[in-house]
């Protein structure tokens, strides 16, 4: 899970007052469809859905970073225990002096485990932070600076394909990172080409760490998006709050239950709100009302699984080829360390 992504044109990027080893990079989103729009076109679909990027308001990301600590929500903790195991050796693959860009960095979290290994090799580390959130990427970057005064930082607030557009210009080896199996949220085409977007900038010398969810028993899978302390369940209804509170809506949350089921056949968790009754459900500023049948459902989010194989072919679609991979002790989840074809 994570925010769907935009692959949009670079807009003119804009900068905020620089703070001593922080430099921000504000690149405003192209134009696309504003809540309103997009929920009240998705919804009178014959399939009704809302993007999930709407999935991720305060409220919502704040419901996310609970979920990435549940027990049964383990892609969190097995890359966590990659990492941990394995920061140092995947820095090495690099070179000894890297700078390292991440898309979708959060909080960092996770990152800071490689940012130390590499500290461990230099005495100081360029970091490209990229996220949508200006307030996530603010607050990353103070909790940074303070741990490593090594640090400098260069915050890059927008969309990924846009900021690829505005990277700063370095003469060392670069590790791009997209962990947190981002990448499954992605349809399949629009990963591989953002994989290729992604190696349209690299040299030689660039590396790539994505981390991918790997295919296996469905019931694990479905648990992780299925918790039986309904975090993800509210973090789901909750875009239903939404459109009530901005848009005038009339959901009654009780009447529709949260519903992540795996789809084997295309190897991919469908996040639904389920209609528990018959129904009808008014929004303000659209003509008549939405008829939901009891088992009718909104779509809001997919997360795909990956086959090891089905990666790397995905990959070398996208001008990349496979130079390392690290699993955990499970193998349900894996890094892998991409070049430049």
């Amino acid at each position: 899970m994570s925010a769907a992504l935009s692959l949009g044109h670079a807009a003119s990027p804009r900068m905020l007052e620089d703070v001593p080893r922080l430099r921000y990079v504000v690149i405003p989103p192209r134009a696309q469809p504003d809540f309103r729009t997009a929920a009240l076109e998705g919804l009178a679909e014959q399939q009704p859905s809302i993007p999930s990027r709407f999935l991720y308001d305060s409220v919502g990301s704040a419901l996310f970073e609970a979920i990435t600590l549940l027990h049964e929500y383990y892609l969190t903790r097995k890359e966590r225990s990659i990492l941990e195991a394995q920061a140092a050796n995947i820095v090495a693959a690099v070179g000894r002096r890297i700078e390292i860009v991440e898309f979708g960095s959060g909080s960092a979290e996770k990152t800071r485990l490689l940012l130390g290994a590499a500290l461990q090799n230099q005495k100081s580390l360029r970091f490209v932070p990229i996220d949508i959130s200006q307030a996530a990427l603010q607050s990353s970057a103070v909790s940074l600076l303070n741990e490593h005064p090594e640090l400098d930082l260069v915050a890059i607030a927008a969309e990924y394909r846009d900021a690829l557009q505005s990277l700063p210009v370095t003469s060392v080896p670069r590790l791009f990172l997209f962990l947190g199996s981002n990448i499954g949220n992605f349809p399949r085409l629009d990963a591989q080409s953002f994989l290729a977007g992604i190696a349209d900038q690299m040299r030689s010398e660039d590396r790539l760490l994505v981390g991918i969810d790997l295919i296996k028993d469905p019931p694990i899978i479905e648990q992780a998006y299925n918790d039986p302390a309904g975090v993800t369940a509210a973090f789901n209804k909750n875009l239903l709050s939404r459109v009530n509170r901005e848009l005038g809506g009339e959901f009654d949350l009780t009447g529709f239950s949260h519903h992540a089921p795996y789809c084997p056949e295309s190897a991919k968790v469908e996040m639904r709100l389920v209609a528990d009754c018959n129904q009808w459900v008014r929004i303000e500023g659209m003509k008549g009302s939405l008829r939901f049948k009891k088992g009718d459902y909104i779509h809001t989010e997919d997360s795909h699984k990956y086959s090891l194989d089905g990666f790397q072919k995905m990959s070398g679609d996208a001008c990349l080829t496979m130079e390392g991979q690290w699993l955990d002790e499970d193998k349900w989840f894996a890094l892998t360390l991409l070049r430049k074809i």
